[in-house]
């Protein structure tokens, strides 16, 4: 298992697109694959990363703006690709071409996968998307995580971001942005609801409960577009980890993932 530093790096996130580099020594793990294959190419350039390199590409679920790069991206560089049985289904469903089956890897939650010395668990996560699932990645010093596509804080999400030393956590929507917004009702109950995303509350309230646990690090991710902003989720979580007697950049440091370009990273050293 790797000895060194890890990080977090969104190359996007947000409901136009998701994905995220994680690494550690000479390993690099992509998670999720959205927009375009050229833009997603771009973003890893832009950090100093070769497609190349990366040893694996993990997946979290089927919905568009978490593979819609997959199909090109597969073929063009054949990376090993993780994903549960059912996200399979829907990679496969989607694709133009087939890409070479050999890159092809199941994922079972909850049983560990080794990927260039960095432990791998998938965890199941409340989603209109069967199969949805997190990560927690874990070297012999640091664990971190990515929690996103998340309808509400189940005691299993929970569990498994627990002791992380840094966690990726959605934090999509305000609920007034939602519910006063021009989305159509049943967009909203949708989003809202039991199979839908994180709103910002939620999130506050799980990086608190985190943090007094051990955890030190947040990024805030995969916002909405439309009833979201950096500054209003950001202001959100903050609020509650103050409200907790924690102190920003000594107890935890907090960030938001930009949606369109890398956003600093989270690291772990």
């Amino acid at each position: 298992m790797n000895t060194g530093s890890i990080s977090i790096t969104p190359l996007y996130s947000g409901s136009s697109g998701n994905a995220i580099l994680v690494s550690s020594n000479e390993t690099k793990i992509l998670i999720d694959a959205g927009m375009s294959c050229k833009k997603l190419v771009e973003n890893l350039t832009m950090v100093g990363t070769n497609p190349f390199d990366l040893n694996a590409v993990l997946i979290t679920h089927d919905h568009s703006d978490h593979i819609s790069a997959l199909d090109v991206f597969s073929r063009k560089f054949s990376i090993p690709i993780y994903a549960t049985r059912q996200t399979w289904r829907g990679i496969h469903a989607a694709e133009r071409k087939p890409h070479s089956p050999a890159i092809d890897n199941e994922i079972i939650p909850d049983e560990a996968v080794e990927i260039g010395g960095i432990r791998v668990i998938a965890f199941s996560t409340p989603h209109d998307a069967e199969g949805s699932c997190g990560y927690r990645l874990e070297t012999s010093r640091f664990n971190v995580a990515v929690a996103t596509d998340i309808a509400y804080m189940s005691p299993t999400v929970y569990d498994h971001l627990l002791g992380c030393d840094g966690v990726l956590l959605e934090a999509n929507y305000d609920k007034d942005m939602l519910w006063n917004g021009p989305y159509p009702y049943y967009l909203k109950q949708r989003i809202a609801g039991n199979g839908g995303h994180l709103c910002n509350d939620d999130c506050a309230a799980t990086a608190a409960s985190l943090c007094k646990n051990g955890t030190k690090h947040f990024m805030l991710g995969h916002l909405s577009q439309e009833n979201n902003l950096p500054q209003v989720a950001e202001r959100t979580v903050l609020r509650a980890l103050l409200n907790e007697s924690l102190r920003r950049d000594t107890d935890f440091t907090l960030a938001v993932a930009n949606r369109y370009v890398p956003t600093a990273p989270m690291i772990l050293e």
